[in-house]
C-alpha cells in the first residue's frame, strides 16, 4: 500500500510537474510581453525626452547663430564692434565678441576680445554708486530717508538719498559744467557749481533722471565710508568680487590706454563746427585725439575720471560678478531685505525706476521689449552699453552688452534697435 501510494504520490508529482511545466512557459510569456510592453513605454518616453533635449539644443545653437549675425552685422554699422554676454540659471549661455575696437584711420584698431575693456558710462550708477549706496544702508552709515547733505541740500529742500536714486530729488537732468573757457576743471568745481544750482522741480513730482543727483551721491557716498569713491569701490565691491582688475575706475591719464576699446574721436573734420567738448578734448596740434582708457563723459572728465554717474571701465565677466550679487546678495555679505528694498518700484507719478535701477519700460522705445519681467531691472550707458538682470523665480537671468558706439563720434542713434533685437534673441537661449 504504502508502495502503490507512493506511486499514485509520485504520478500525482509528475503531473503537477508537467503541469506547472506546461503553465510557466505561458506565464514568462505574459511576463516578458509585459515587461516587453513596460520597457517599450520607457524607451518611448526616452526618445521624446532625448528628442526634447536634441530639439532644445538644436534651437539653442541656432538661437546663437543669429544672436552672433545680428551681432556681427551691427559691427561697423552700429558700433565697431562689442561683447555680449547671457547668463541663464546658473551657466553661461552666450559669451562673444566681435567686431574691432575702433574704425577711424587714426585710431589703432584690433580685433574684440572677451577681455576687452570697455568704457560703462553710466553703469556707473548701478555697478558702483548704487551698490555702495546699498553696501553704506547695510552697515548702518546712512537710511534712505536721511536729507541730503550741506551744501547740496539748498538745491532741493527735503530731498532724500532715496529721491536721489529715484532720481526724483529736483535735480537738472544735465549741465555742461566743463563748456567754456570758465568751465570747471575738477571735481569740487562741478560740485560748488551744483551747489549753487535751483531745483527744476519740487521732489517726487516727477522722475527726471539726472546725473547731477548721482554727482552728489558720488561725493556724499566719499563722505560715509572716508575715502574716495574708487577706493570704497575696490574696497567693498570688487575686491570681494574677486574683479579688480577687470573693473574699476580709472584716473584720467595723457595717454590712451590700449586695454580698454577707444570712444570718441576728437577730430574737427568730423563735424561741421567744433562741439562745446572739444574746448577740453581736443589736441593742442592738428592731429586728432581721441579718448582711450579716459572716460569719455566730459564732467566726468574735467572730475579727473572718478564720478557718482560715470568713470567705471570693465569687461563684460566683470559686469556679470556685481550683478550676480545683486541676484545672490551674500556674495557681499549684503542682507536680501537691503537690496529688495532698493529694488521696489517707484511711487514717483509715471516712473519706471527702482533705487538706482531702472525698470522696463514697453512699447518702441524700450531697450529690452516685453522679453523681461515686470520685476526685471537695469540701466544703459550713453557709450553704447546695457545690463538688464531678470529675477524670476528659478530661472534667473543676467544680459550684458558692452560696446564703444561713440567711437568716432556720438552722432550714432542705431544702438537703440541692438539692444532690443539682442535681449528679444538672448531671452531664448
Amino acid at each position: 500500500m504504502a508502495c502503490v501510494r507512493s506511486a499514485r504520490s509520485s504520478g500525482t508529482m509528475s503531473r503537477r510537474r508537467a503541469s506547472a511545466s506546461c503553465i510557466r512557459p505561458r506565464c514568462n510569456a505574459w511576463g516578458g510581453k509585459v515587461a516587453s510592453f513596460a520597457a517599450s513605454g520607457s524607451l518611448a518616453r526616452l526618445a521624446r525626452s532625448s528628442a526634447k533635449r536634441h530639439a532644445a539644443t538644436v534651437s539653442a545653437h541656432d538661437v546663437s547663430a543669429r544672436l552672433s549675425a545680428l551681432l556681427r552685422s551691427a559691427s561697423g554699422n552700429v558700433c565697431p564692434g562689442g561683447v555680449a554676454l547671457v547668463w541663464r540659471a546658473g551657466a553661461l549661455r552666450f559669451h562673444s565678441a566681435f567686431g574691432v575696437t575702433a574704425t577711424h584711420p587714426a585710431v589703432p584698431a584690433r580685433p574684440v576680445t572677451t577681455d576687452t575693456h570697455y568704457d560703462l558710462a553710466s553703469l556707473t550708477k548701478v555697478l558702483a554708486t548704487t551698490t555702495l549706496a546699498a553696501r553704506a544702508i547695510a552697515d548702518g552709515r546712512v537710511k534712505l530717508a536721511e536729507p541730503l547733505p550741506s551744501p547740496w541740500d539748498r538745491v532741493s529742500p527735503g530731498a532724500t538719498l532715496s529721491d536721489v536714486l529715484e532720481h526724483a530729488a529736483g535735480f537738472a537732468a544735465h549741465r555742461e559744467f566743463f563748456a567754456g573757457p570758465d568751465g570747471a576743471r575738477s571735481a569740487a568745481a562741478v560740485l560748488e557749481q551744483i551747489a549753487i544750482e535751483s531745483g527744476v522741480y519740487p521732489r517726487r513730482e516727477r522722475s527726471v533722471y539726472s546725473d547731477l543727483g548721482f554727482i552728489v551721491l558720488g561725493a556724499w557716498l566719499e563722505r560715509l565710508f572716508d575715502n574716495t569713491l574708487e577706493a570704497a569701490f575696490r574696497q567693498w565691491v570688487s575686491g570681494p568680487l574677486g574683479c579688480v582688475g577687470d573693473l574699476g575706475f580709472r584716473r584720467v591719464q595723457p595717454r590712451p590706454w590700449g586695454g580698454a576699446a577707444p570712444t570718441e574721436v576728437y577730430d574737427p573734420l568730423l563735424h561741421r563746427e567744433p562741439p562745446s567738448w572739444f574746448a577740453v578734448r581736443a589736441s593742442s596740434d592738428s592731429r586728432p585725439s581721441w579718448a582711450q582708457g579716459q572716460v569719455h563723459d566730459d564732467n566726468a572728465y574735467v572730475m579727473g575720471g572718478v564720478a557718482g554717474h560715470a568713470g567705471l571701465f570693465g569687461t563684460a565677466q566683470a559686469v556679470l560678478q556685481v550683478a550676480l550679487a545683486w541676484l545672490e546678495p551674500n556674495r557681499l555679505d549684503m542682507p536680501p531685505s537691503v537690496c529688495q528694498g532698493l529694488l521696489e518700484a517707484s511711487n514717483v507719478p509715471n516712473s519706471t525706476r527702482r533705487r538706482g535701477w531702472d525698470g522696463p519700460s514697453r512699447g518702441p522705445r524700450s531697450s529690452v521689449g516685453d522679453v523681461v519681467a515686470p520685476t526685471a531691472f537695469g540701466h544703459l550707458g550713453f557709450s553704447g552699453t546695457s545690463l538688464w538682470l531678470d529675477p524670476r523665480p528659478g530661472d534667473p537671468r543676467v544680459y550684458v552688452l558692452l560696446t564703444n558706439r561713440v567711437h568716432p563720434t556720438r552722432s550714432g542713434h542705431g544702438i537703440l534697435a541692438l539692444r532690443r533685437r539682442f535681449h528679444e534673441l538672448a531671452a531664448q537661449l
